[in-house]
């Protein structure tokens, strides 16, 4: 799988992070695992044309006792396999390595 890892992370962070992502409520059911959604006009054409029936769109993100991981995988809400699933397009992962520093820069979190 491919991730972006944040490690070596404080308690005190950490439980800073999943307040904020809870707050968001983004939270996925299992403890430690949140549903960051996906921007619409990020999706590949072949998500739009899906959007309907697979979609929301979302990346997953797990929140450990001392590190965060984000799959760059694209994950459809209202199916689980689809042709549409696919990794992230730099761009994607761009943005959303950008939103999740920016996250942490906001908590005033330093990695």
């Amino acid at each position: 799988m491919r991730t972006y890892t944040i490690d070596q992370l404080e308690e005190a962070d950490i439980a800073a992070v999943n307040a904020r992502l809870l707050d968001m409520e983004l939270q996925a059911g299992l403890e430690g695992i949140y549903w960051l959604p996906v921007p619409r006009e990020m999706l590949s054409s072949l998500q739009q044309e899906h959007l309907d029936s697979c979609g929301p769109y979302c990346l997953a993100m797990e929140v450990e006792h001392n590190a965060i991981h984000m799959e760059l995988l694209v994950r459809g809400m209202g199916r689980i396999r689809c042709e549409c699933l696919a990794f992230a397009p730099q761009e994607l992962r761009n943005h959303m390595i950008k939103y999740l520093e920016n996250l942490l820069h906001e908590l005033n979190i330093m990695f």
